[in-house]
């Protein structure tokens, strides 16, 4: 097979096969750069850097255009085997509909442990969120195991325990002030009486930050890019849809989020470079219960202008 337009030093474009290219012209249509045109009687890439959607490959009827392996991959499932192809309807749409108003917070988790395999697949279709400018900056750290759970719950309990001694001390809450402004101050009225009862149930042996989970996702990434904390939030709601949808159970854990942000300690422990910021922090495991009808929800405010 031919490949035209290949530049070897540059692997941050589309192969085009021009044996077999009929020029359509539905890639340069797709193309959200207008990065590729037809002249000459070949599809041509033009000057700019390719943003690595893959909208052309995913357009091409003849099945021209592929991609350097060292920049785009097909993911790869091990116990998950999603459809060849996806069939639309009013059928499908129901079933969408139900797992997104079935899927509930998991506050209680058995002790058995998802597979290394079933993790695995949750990150790869966590990878086929949207991102600001397709930056696809998300990083992904696995806490797989009760007893390595329960070390981070450990950490972030030290963390709040020094974190309230602040927030107690009138001087020192005082003096905060001049450095992070309202930061502590809202902290104190807010969270800091259910913080002391979630440590007091700590010791006495009740999990009340991660709910007994087996196992916890955390995703991070650099803070520059569009919309960095969007990404990692997208990305992660893939994960407790599919995971939702096999008998698995999530939670979002905001407390361990803004911990380990302010804990250059438990960053550095974690594995996440200084410059990172974590976005999402998901307990992972069974449901002890299974909710057999679905949540009702508030009355919202709709404008249609």
């Amino acid at each position: 097979m031919k490949k035209i337009n290949a530049d070897a030093g540059m692997i941050r474009i589309p192969l085009i096969d021009g044996d077999s290219c009929t020029l359509c012209g539905a890639c340069v249509a797709e193309c959200p750069k207008r990065h590729l045109s037809i002249s000459n009687g070949a599809v041509r890439i033009n000057t700019g850097e390719c943003m690595l959607c893959s909208h052309c490959y995913c357009v091409c009827p003849s099945d021209s255009i592929s991609f350097d392996p060292k920049s785009l991959r097909e993911l790869s499932f091990q116990e998950i085997k999603p459809a060849a192809r996806m069939t639309c309807g009013p059928a499908e749409a129901g079933r969408i509909a139900a797992a997104i108003h079935s899927r509930r917070s998991i506050r209680k988790y058995g002790k058995k442990q998802p597979s290394g395999k079933i993790i695995s697949d949750l990150l790869e279709i966590a990878v086929s969120a949207p991102s600001g400018s397709n930056r696809q900056q998300w990083e992904f750290i696995v806490v797989s195991g009760r007893e390595k759970v329960m070390e981070l719950a450990m950490k972030i309990r030290d963390f709040f325990i020094a974190m309230n001694r602040i927030a107690d001390n009138p001087v020192s809450l005082a003096l905060s002030f001049l450095f992070a402004g309202k930061k502590l101050f809202n902290y104190k009225k807010n969270h800091i009486e259910s913080v002391k009862m979630a440590l007091q149930e700590f010791e006495r042996g009740n999990d009340l930050l991660f709910h007994g989970a087996p196992s916890l996702l955390v995703i991070h990434g650099p803070i520059d890019g569009s919309t960095p904390l969007e990404d990692s939030v997208l990305a992660s709601y893939n994960i407790v849809l599919i995971a939702h949808s096999i008998g698995l159970g999530t939670c979002y854990i905001g407390y361990a989020v803004e911990s380990i942000n302010r804990s250059k300690k438990i960053k550095r422990d974690l594995g996440i470079p200084p410059g990172n910021r974590v976005h999402v922090v998901l307990s992972l495991g069974y449901p002890v219960k299974k909710h057999i009808r679905r949540a009702l929800r508030k009355p919202y405010p709709s404008n249609w202008v």
